[in-house]
């Protein structure tokens, strides 16, 4: 076997390698090679796969390469612990250092890790049965070591994508879709698949009924003809639920309600495939047997091409705005065992970004957690990390929890997390997750039935309009807390996102199993942390000379910060918190009726006398004053006590100029 020495990779260094002295025809598992891998002394380290210890189906048929929305990044001291099939690894080296490992994807190829005899190995292949060409390149690693975990994490994808020649791109340099900067509903949590033209008309009314400013709403799975064995017939909804075609459904849009209706689609047609004798003739030269029985797009780019075109475009011509695809990551699965696996799953990827570029003005992507979904979105900003939502699921709210915000380090770097639909009614985490869901910064849609929206948790996530208040990018854990395993460490898990005015918001979860209580800390120094998942890359943030504000938004308390905040969660339990900088005696903590109130201002002017405010809605703001009486123009003032002081400005839906003097 083949090595891979990283053991001399110096701190501030990356690597990029491909595959070398190869068999260029696949084995029967459709692999071209291994590479052992020689690593330098490491303590502890956190592994990104799927299907791991704490999945509910850890043994599920189809595990691999079948990753699902099932990435869960699980802490190890040894890799005889390790599932294969992992995409991705970080280290903490007996040095102090960081090493991230990345497996790669290219066009011909993928890489995956396979711990084997206690040791690191990387595999790559086609997972098909035809020789790969002479010279084609075959992207076997990257790695790159660093101080900052968080720098490794980033500077591996640096180091990847040029090599590869960006079949993806980092998150700031894709365009995120105006449509999810609003409030949404979709129909799977509450309905399943029990929805008709009926059941949308209902919603869409009772939406309209009701003060949620719901911007779209989203067609789940439930309308797909599809046979008893779930393989697609045709893309057109079946007859006796939508019988209209799609012409009611779209017809339920206004320009000042729901603006915007979209469609989930199954990347494969539906889940085990397209029939044979599927109804859709114009499609016929373009698809091809598979070993199920069941056809895909054909070799070749071109029907890749009309397959997607047929999906997304004739969802256009229907009236839809945007598309949630499903199940992508069960494409590799589907075509193993053909020509080349990888290179056709691909070109569906590339397919599917381009007809969702071409037609429509929003893409989410959905269980797309293997190497192949990660590596072919250039276009799409958006993409599911973590396993679905499940109302009044204790157990699985804990995993959703931790995925979704554990998974960022990886895929964050390219993507904005979705963190999934949600109950605002859900007795158990109703209000969790919509904290969670505004720490996201990604899509945030609701999932009850319009009549059980809880408004109290709804309405702080978003203005009057339905726009979203989000952090600048998505919060991740900090560095304590990713390598970490929050279910049974007796630890908490914290997360941190950045906030307008170089403001950090951070969240505090107990996720333990069984519950035990759980002691947070939080420093000056975490404050550092806030920039690690901007975009361009801000160097770590440092407290300004007057300190920090410890802001508890649950309690409305605050205080300037000493050496550290500390409190007891004393079961499955979150807090939410801000450090907002103190600067010539004033700290602005913004507008608290709402989750990320410190990001609904923006500080225009400040000095000893005088603080000059925009406030994106107006509403009644909260400042901190170190000392003596404040006075707005035309507002009144009032004091909370600890040097808190409320601004009565008006509820009212507009843009605000405020004046603040101390007295």
């Amino acid at each position: 076997m083949t090595m891979i020495n990283l053991r001399n990779l110096e701190n501030g260094a990356t690597e990029v390698r491909e595959a070398r002295n190869y068999n260029p025809t696949p084995d029967a598992e459709g692999i071209l090679g291994k590479y052992e891998v020689l690593l330098p002394e490491f303590t502890t380290g956190v592994h990104y796969a799927a299907f791991q210890k704490y999945d509910p189906h850890p043994n599920a048929k189809y595990n691999w390469p079948d990753g699902s929305n099932r990435m869960q990044p699980l802490k190890f001291a040894s890799f005889a612990e390790l599932n294969p099939g992992g995409l991705f690894i970080l280290l903490e080296l007996a040095s102090g250092s960081y090493l991230a490992i990345l497996p790669l994807a290219g066009q011909y190829s993928m890489a995956w890790f396979v711990p084997e005899q206690g040791k690191l190995t990387i595999a790559f292949g086609t997972l098909g049965t035809e020789a790969v060409a002479a010279g084609e390149p075959l992207p076997l690693y990257a790695a790159a070591c660093d101080d900052d975990p968080y720098a490794a994490c980033r500077r591996v994808w640096e180091a990847a994508l040029p090599v590869l020649g960006y079949p993806t791109r980092m998150r700031m340099d894709k365009r995120y879709p105006d449509i999810f900067r609003y409030l949404g509903w979709c129909s799977w949590e509450q309905f399943k698949k029990n929805i008709n033209e009926a059941v949308f008309e209902e919603a869409a009314l009772e939406i309209e009924r009701s003060d949620i400013p719901i911007r779209y709403m989203l067609v789940d799975d439930g309308y797909v003809d599809a046979t008893k064995e779930s393989a697609l017939r045709s893309f057109a909804p079946v007859a006796d639920k939508f019988p209209h075609g799609w012409s009611k459904v779209a017809a339920l849009k206004k320009a000042d309600k729901v603006k915007w209706i979209g469609l989930w689609f199954n990347f494969n047609g539906y889940w085990t495939g397209v029939a044979a004798d599927h109804a859709m003739p114009e499609l016929a030269e373009h698809l091809s047997p598979i070993p199920s029985g069941k056809v895909q797009p054909a070799a070749g780019f071109l029907s890749s091409v009309a397959f997607y075109e047929s999906m997304v475009g004739g969802a256009r011509e229907a009236g839809f705005d945007f598309v949630k695809v499903d199940n992508q990551a069960r494409n590799l699965h589907l075509y193993r065992g053909t020509a080349n696996a990888v290179s056709k799953s691909a070109q569906n990827s590339q397919a599917l970004e381009a007809a969702s570029a071409r037609h429509m003005d929003g893409l989410i992507n959905c269980m797309a957690h293997n190497s192949q979904c990660l590596f072919n979105t250039r276009i799409s900003a958006i993409t599911r990390c973590s396993e679905d939502y499940k109302a009044g699921d204790l157990p699985n709210a804990r995993r959703h929890l931790h995925n979704s915000y554990a998974n960022i380090p990886l895929l964050g770097q390219t993507v904005w997390g979705d963190h999934d639909m949600f109950h605002s009614n859900d007795e158990i985490s109703g209000k969790m997750m919509a904290v969670s869901k505004a720490m996201s910064g990604g899509p945030v849609y609701l999932s009850d039935h319009p009549k059980q929206f809880r408004a109290e948790y709804i309405w702080p996530l978003c203005y009057h309009d339905g726009e979203l208040i989000r952090p600048l990018a998505p919060a991740a854990p900090l560095a304590e807390c990713l390598i970490l395993d929050p279910f049974a460490d007796g630890k908490p898990f914290v997360v941190i996102a950045p906030m307008d005015n170089r403001t950090a918001a951070l969240v505090a979860y107990n996720l333990t199993e069984p519950e035990i209580h759980v002691n947070v800390v939080v420093r000056p120094e975490h404050y550092r942390q806030a920039s690690a998942m901007i975009q361009p890359t801000e160097a770590p943030w440092d407290a300004p000379e007057e300190g920090l504000l410890f802001y508890d938004a649950y309690a409305g308390t605050a205080r300037p910060m000493g050496n550290e905040e500390s409190f007891v969660l004393e079961h499955f339990d979150d807090r939410l918190m801000f450090l907002c900088p103190i600067s010539n005696g004033w700290s602005v903590v913004g507008r608290t009726d709402k989750y990320l109130s410190p990001s609904t201002v923006r500080i225009v002017f400040e000095s000893p006398v005088e603080l000059l405010l925009e406030v994106a809605e107006s509403g009644p703001i909260v400042i901190w004053n170190r000392e003596g009486v404040i006075a707005a123009d035309s507002f009144s003032c009032h004091s909370m006590g600890d040097g808190l002081w409320r601004v009565d400005l008006p509820q009212e839906h507009c843009l605000r100029i405020v004046r603040l003097q101390r007295k």
